[in-house]
């Protein structure tokens, strides 16, 4: 199932009553979910760079959310399972940043041109 679908999906069923409250991931349900939906969105647009950090926040998530999964009344349940299924979709259709972008610096080796304010180069 493509991932534009299984967002319409989610949107559609909604977030359960039974969920208020609760955090999961360090974070309350509904904010989570827009999060998440954050996520999915880029990913279905294209403009999703995943770095280490977003990776490893959409993992810690997936085990969260895994957790929920086998607890609580069936609602929440399927709640769960359906995010969870969202990130691991923008986990495997997000574009990875290279290596050589994630480094906001440049290389050591580069060269250098110095330029003079003012002064343009030919």
């Amino acid at each position: 199932m493509q991932l534009s679908q299984m967002w319409r999906e989610h949107l559609q069923a909604g977030c359960p009553p039974e969920m208020r409250g609760l955090d999961i991931a360090g974070t309350a349900a509904g904010a989570l979910d827009a999060e998440i939906t954050a996520c999915v969105s880029a990913c279905v647009t294209h403009s999703l760079k995943m770095d280490s950090r977003i990776e490893r926040r959409l993992h810690d998530i997936a085990h969260a959310l895994e957790n929920f999964q086998d607890q609580g009344p069936p609602e929440v349940a399927a709640y769960c399972t359906r995010l969870n299924k969202l990130v691991s979709a923008v986990l495997v259709n997000a574009t990875a940043i290279p290596d050589a972008e994630k480094s906001a610096e440049p290389a050591a080796d580069a060269p250098r041109t110095s330029v003079r304010p003012g002064m343009r180069r030919r």
